[in-house]
C-alpha cells in the first residue's frame, strides 16, 4: 500500500524581504560547526563536552558563541588502523578563521577535552578543518554571499 505524502507548504516571502534577508546574511560572520564522531560512549558527560567545545571554537575563531554549532555522534562504529580502540574523527567547518594558528589551537583544545574527559589519546584523534566560501554555505533560505 502506498501512502501519499502531501507536498510541503512553502511560505510566500515577498522578494523585497528576501533581498533584505540576503543583505543581512552577507554581514554575518558565519557559522563555525564542529562535528565529532567517536566510538566512545560519552554518557552523561556528552553535554559538558559539547558546551566546552563550543566555547573553545568561539574563543579561538573570535566569533560569537551564538553562531557556533557542535554535533557529537558517540558510540559510532569506527575502526582506525585495524583497531576499534577509543578514537574520534572531527571536522571544523567555518566561514573564515581557518588558519594555521587557529587550527593548532582548536586541535589542541579538542584533543585535550577528548583526552581528559574520555581517555582518547591524541594519536587517535583526527581534526579536519574546512574554510567554506560564503556562497557555499546556506542559512535561512539564502547563502552568506547573498
Amino acid at each position: 500500500m502506498r501512502v501519499a505524502i502531501a507536498p510541503r507548504a512553502r511560505v510566500a516571502t515577498p522578494r523585497a524581504a528576501l533581498g533584505a534577508i540576503r543583505r543581512d546574511l552577507v554581514d554575518l560572520p558565519g557559522d563555525p560547526t564542529l562535528v565529532v564522531h567517536t566510538n566512545v560512549d560519552m554518557g552523561s558527560r556528552k553535554r559538558a563536552f559539547m558546551l566546552a567545545a563550543s566555547r573553545s571554537v568561539a574563543k579561538t575563531l573570535k566569533k560569537p558563541e551564538s553562531y557556533v554549532a557542535v554535533c557529537v555522534v558517540d558510540r559510532a562504529d569506527i575502526v582506525w588502523g585495524g583497531s576499534d580502540d577509543d578514537c574520534a574523527l572531527c571536522r571544523l567547518t567555518s566561514l573564515g578563521g581557518i588558519d594555521l594558528e587557529n587550527n593548532k589551537a582548536v586541535s589542541e583544545d579538542v584533543c585535550a577535552l577528548l583526552g581528559e574527559t574520555f581517555g582518547i589519546a591524541g594519536t587517535r584523534v583526527y581534526v579536519t578543518f574546512e574554510d567554506v566560501a560564503r556562497e557555499n554555505m546556506g542559512y535561512d533560505s539564502a547563502t552568506f554571499a547573498g
